[in-house]
């Protein structure tokens, strides 16, 4: 294993080309893209057959995990053996700087011998950075396998390294350009975002969404979501509380959290939100059934049915609570 601090190796245009690529891929790319499309970037300026992406505690517990082109047993086994990933232990003891795992280091003990074998390993580099603020580690590992696979370079390790933090922070602002692109689909105040990772802790959220998390929840302060929360995690859709509509939809080994004060509407079924919706524009009974193929008479029972569930009487009270 080679971690020489050797002079510049790195050609300027390479490294300058890539980062210009990374911050437009953090602006442009929805957060779904992001990471692969990273990956498969650097893949052209640092060539690499597979990696592992991800966001870890301090004790190695797994938060976010992005495998690229590797099989998922690959997670689940190396997770296995956490308590003997000797390359965890050198890059815990080292920062920032990014370590190089020839072939040799790959196989110093039994136990990652074994696991590095199964899945046809031979080259590894690996940079993992320190958040202080949360007490996490971001992680990027990339991999070289087959018999003929060539060591990474020193000009390579020093390339990683230097992209590492820009990295970082490019994924960052990925989360906040998310937000900021969900948000501009919502007309409405009452909603707010935040982007947590598979154990809830929160990564990144709108300035609004402490205040309405405290009004269903006033004594949380973060940066956990409430274990109520955190309970639905695995679930699919929209859960009503008390005060808030809460949704948490994943994305890439994280989860965009939404928010929103409850509203009448949310006493509506699917059909009859969607019915009026097209009420409420202006659509007559007709134009609504012919647009969803069913009878007048059936969107005139249905918004009935929405009059009652919402305690209102004609279109313009519709109107002004959608």
């Amino acid at each position: 294993m080679s971690d020489s601090q050797a002079g510049p190796l790195v050609d300027a245009a390479v490294l300058g080309a890539l980062l210009l690529d990374l911050y437009r891929f953090a602006r442009e790319l929805p957060l779904v893209d992001f990471q692969e499309r990273v990956l498969e970037r650097l893949a052209e300026a640092l060539p690499f057959d597979s990696a592992w992406w991800g966001m870890s505690a301090l004790d190695r517990e797994l938060h976010s995990s992005f495998p690229f082109r590797v099989p998922q047993d690959f997670v689940d086994h190396l997770c296995g053996i956490r308590g003997q990933d000797l390359m965890a232990d050198e890059l815990m003891g080292n920062p920032g700087v990014s370590l190089n795992f020839d072939y040799a280091a790959l196989h110093a003990t039994p136990v990652f011998t074994a696991f590095v074998d199964r899945f046809d390993t031979r080259q590894a580099l690996s940079t993992l950075l320190m958040n202080p603020d949360l007490n996490l580690t971001t992680f990027l590992s990339l991999y070289r396998r087959g018999p003929g696979s060539q060591p990474f370079s020193e000009a390579e390790r020093q390339l990683k390294q230097m992209v590492m933090p820009h990295l970082w922070a490019a994924w960052s602002s990925n989360w906040i350009a998310q937000l900021a692109a969900a948000k501009a689909h919502s007309v409405s105040d009452r909603v707010s975002l935040a982007v947590a990772d598979q154990k809830g802790l929160l990564h990144a959220a709108e300035p609004r969404f402490s205040e309405l998390m405290q009004m269903e929840w006033p004594r949380w302060s973060g940066p956990e979501l409430p274990t109520e929360l955190r309970a639905d995690l695995r679930l699919e859709g929209p859960r009503e509380r008390h005060v808030l509509t809460t949704q948490l939809i994943p994305v890439r080994g994280l989860y965009l959290v939404e928010v929103r004060r409850r509203s009448a509407l949310d006493r509506l079924t699917a059909r009859e939100r969607l019915i009026a919706e097209h009420f409420g524009s202006g659509k007559s009974y007709k134009e609504i059934a012919a647009s969803l193929t069913v009878a007048p008479a059936t969107v005139r029972a249905h918004l009935r049915a929405i009059y009652s569930k919402l305690k209102i009487s004609d279109k313009t009270e519709l109107a002004a609570l959608l």
